[in-house]
């Protein structure tokens, strides 16, 4: 019998027979926003931000579902450890920053993981400050970039989602930029072998899809009945999905943009 992965009791399970009208409803008064039209064609776009797949990181694919098997059996899925250090999915509101909230998110998965204390990061403080305050989309590059060369701060100085020039202060840039050493690793995108290698690892995957015009983090490998799958999280709140968890198989788990967060800097609380 083909080994399936056990299941959160409200996870959402979006594959290819899933009807639109299922994903495709937005949790009301959340936003979206992903705009990967500002893609390249390239396979790798990120530049200096991000270094490209190294392929020594490979897994092989007959290693895939015993380890996944294992990790479920001991309890050391990314989620298992964000789960005991009570970290909460993000909520990006009425904004259209899934695009850094995203990002934003696995820099704190990746705290968890290396077993660094947890420090909560506002996505809004470099998503508005990105584009001057306004209201609108972006994609990966952006907030990566961003968070490479001007950092990001705390909820506590920065609110999660305020779009407002009240927090621009100098206390507050000088603050972000102790929190900008972050190593970023891109994917090709629709590779799942890239993708299973690194969720395999514990390192986890911000993805942007085409067909959901939105970017969520995908955090543990799986298999259901046999077919490889992934455990995401969303931006909308702990009341989309088992506290924003659902799990994405066939073509809808190959992002078309996806970079992965390997490490970060010990965050000052």
């Amino acid at each position: 019998m083909a080994f399936t992965s056990s299941l959160r009791p409200n996870e959402m399970i979006i594959n290819d027979e899933t009807p639109e009208s299922v994903y495709d409803t937005e949790v009301e008064g959340c936003g979206r926003g992903l705009m990967l039209e500002m893609r390249g064609p390239n396979d790798y776009e990120y530049g200096e931000y991000a270094a490209p797949f190294p392929p020594e990181l490979y897994i092989d694919e007959s290693e895939w579902e015993p380890r996944v098997k294992e990790m479920e059996e001991q309890k050391t899925r990314s989620s298992d450890l964000t789960r005991q250090a009570g970290l909460r999915c993000k909520n990006q509101a009425s904004t259209n920053y899934c695009w850094i909230n995203s990002p934003v998110y696995i820099m704190e998965v990746c705290q968890v993981v290396s077993g660094q204390p947890v420090t909560i990061l506002s996505p809004a403080s470099g998503g508005a400050r990105i584009k001057n305050f306004r209201n609108v989309g972006g994609w990966g590059r952006e907030a990566v970039q961003w968070i490479h060369e001007n950092g990001i701060n705390t909820v506590q100085e920065w609110p999660a989602n305020a779009i407002d020039r009240r927090y621009l202060t100098n206390a507050n840039i000088a603050a972000a930029k102790t929190r900008r050493i972050v190593e970023f690793i891109e994917l090709r995108p629709r590779d799942i072998k890239q993708l299973m290698s690194l969720l395999l690892r514990r390192i986890p995957v911000s993805c942007g899809f085409n067909w959901w015009r939105h970017q969520v983090s995908l955090i543990d490998p799986m298999f259901l009945d046999g077919r490889p799958a992934a455990r995401q999280r969303n931006s909308w709140d702990m009341s989309w999905g088992d506290e924003g968890y659902g799990v994405l198989q066939g073509s809808k788990m190959l992002p078309d943009d996806a970079v992965a967060c390997v490490s970060v800097s010990s965050f000052l609380k």
